[in-house]
């Protein structure tokens, strides 16, 4: 039974790919699906993403759908809240249907889906999404337990041309396993900036990013006009990933970037809002 007053999410009908069959007499596509970069963001906010790449030949993804079990007692009493953080996917066809937490298997499972599209998947990676699960309260000090889900109706389902059902269960992966109470520092394999969170922000947000290695690092944040706000970090770092606050006191309402710059050479840039 899921935890008391946890959301649970029921869609007006089974998701869409529950219903498409499977053709015969076709190739199988091969590929890797990983579930990485857990990331505790704060003591109520949990975030992970989904990456997707093709193994040997290329192929098109038509439609997905994505399960996975955990361990609902993090849920610690609270109301959990599972979504797609927009604005994160690398494909044509975002996961934004059926986000939630479904039971209708049984147990509680987290759950996203897309419509029926197509994206030519090759063998660079691309990430098919960012994903939050929040809690009303702050999560109980025990592993998450996020793990692919392949049995009961809401399952992993990944069709290609023509609807045939191409999913491989032991091509679904994982990266890192995440522990609440591990002291150890994550170490990505990539330098990466994290969407800031809250975002929207009243007026302090936290701003994470991770480096595979001691870097020389910038992190500025910038208005709409492309002029510079603040310097939030002009050092060189060791390897991790790192938090830093920015605080939007003074500033008007609307829209704002944050770049983080390594070595002079890696760039990447989130969009910030403040909103009083």
């Amino acid at each position: 039974m899921p935890p008391k007053n946890t959301k649970i999410f029921f869609p007006t009908f089974t998701f869409l790919i529950a219903f498409l069959f499977s053709c015969s007499g076709l190739s199988q596509s091969n590929y890797n699906m990983n579930l990485s970069y857990p990331v505790i963001i704060s003591e109520d906010v949990l975030e992970f993403e989904i990456f997707i790449r093709s193994i040997s030949n290329n192929f098109y993804l038509t439609s997905y759908q994505c399960s996975f079990l955990f361990n609902s007692k993090i849920a610690n009493g609270g109301e959990l809240n599972f979504t797609y953080i927009e604005g994160t996917s690398q494909l044509t066809n975002l996961p934004t249907f059926a986000n939630g937490i479904n039971s209708l298997d049984g147990v509680p499972k987290l759950t996203f889906a897309s419509m029926a599209d197509l994206d030519t998947i090759t063998e660079v990676q691309r990430l098919v999404g960012r994903f939050r699960l929040q809690n009303t309260t702050a999560f109980l000090n025990i592993y998450p337990n996020i793990t692919w889900n392949f049995s009961g109706i809401v399952s992993t389902l990944l069709t290609g041309e023509f609807f045939q059902n191409i999913t491989i269960p032991e091509n679904h992966t994982y990266n890192i396993t995440l522990g609440f109470n591990s002291q150890r520092t994550i170490i990505l394999d990539e330098y990466k900036l994290f969407q800031n969170y809250p975002n929207p922000f009243n007026p302090t947000t936290k701003i994470k990013f991770n480096l595979p290695k001691e870097s020389n690092v910038s992190l500025l944040v910038y208005n709409l006009l492309g002029q510079e706000i603040e310097t939030l970090v002009d050092d060189r770092i060791e390897a991790g990933t790192h938090s830093v606050d920015f605080v939007g006191e003074g500033l008007p309402s609307g829209m704002y970037f944050c770049k983080l710059k390594i070595e002079n050479k890696f760039f990447e840039t989130i969009k910030m809002i403040l909103l009083r």
